[in-house]
């Protein structure tokens, strides 16, 4: 499985904007709208404002999150406060976004909800820039979760092991339904997972596996030896 390494995170960083821009572009230009779905988390939070420079089309630019806390959107731990303040400024601000927060008590009574606001958006998704936790978590697709199982829905709710709040998340068979995949991962830890990842085994145990062996979307991975966020 190619993997594209960089000496620098910057060098990566600016790889992982470059495959996403090629997806909205070539969504643009052949249907005139385009998606993009985004994670949380310190890579993001460094990807993003790069990516909102960029200039394109954002007008007509879908965006929406792959995950999220059940917190509200004022929140520092909130993804959608992430994305509105790094990714929704300058050229970008006019995208249309897409956040998986409501205001229902629990992340599972909003499923439906949410739902129902992802597929108003056109599927295959164009272009899901991703993170890989240091236990192989995508989105909100921890190891030995139920979530990991859910094949009938875009979004489940789920936990974090570690953590007491709730989360949305994408599924893996929403994850299974985008035109390219960004993975960026940085880090000798997290480069030294994917390697184990690659080989046969379990979603279940290792999550990032849900994208590893998908057949429908391009993957691309970016790595960096340089941090490990």
């Amino acid at each position: 499985m190619p993997v594209l390494e960089f000496a620098s995170r910057g060098a990566a960083l600016a790889a992982a904007v470059t495959g996403v821009v090629e997806s909205l572009a070539q969504a643009l230009a052949g249907r005139g709208r385009a998606s993009l779905g985004v994670c949380g988390g310190r890579t993001a939070a460094a990807m993003l404002p790069v990516l909102a420079s960029q200039l394109i089309d954002w007008e007509y630019v879908d965006v929406f999150l792959v995950d999220e806390r059940w917190v509200d959107p004022s929140d520092d731990q909130s993804n959608e406060k992430l994305v509105r303040t790094t990714l929704l400024q300058g050229p970008a601000a006019v995208a249309r976004f897409t956040g998986l927060k409501s205001t229902h008590h629990s992340a599972r009574q909003a499923a439906p909800n949410i739902e129902a606001r992802l597929q108003a958006i056109a599927r295959p998704f164009d272009v899901v820039f991703l993170g890989m936790g240091d236990d192989g978590h995508i989105a909100s697709l921890f190891p030995r979760g139920a979530e990991n199982s859910v094949t009938d829905r875009l979004v489940t709710a789920s936990t974090a092991p570690a953590g007491t709040r709730e989360r949305i998340s994408l599924t893996p068979a929403a994850l299974q339904q985008v035109r390219r995949i960004v993975l960026v991962l940085f880090g000798r830890t997290k480069r030294a997972l994917l390697e184990q990842a690659i080989t046969q085994g379990s979603p279940v145990e290792l999550p990032v596996r849900h994208v590893l062996q998908q057949q429908g979307p391009e993957l691309r991975i970016i790595t960096a030896g340089e941090g490990d966020a």
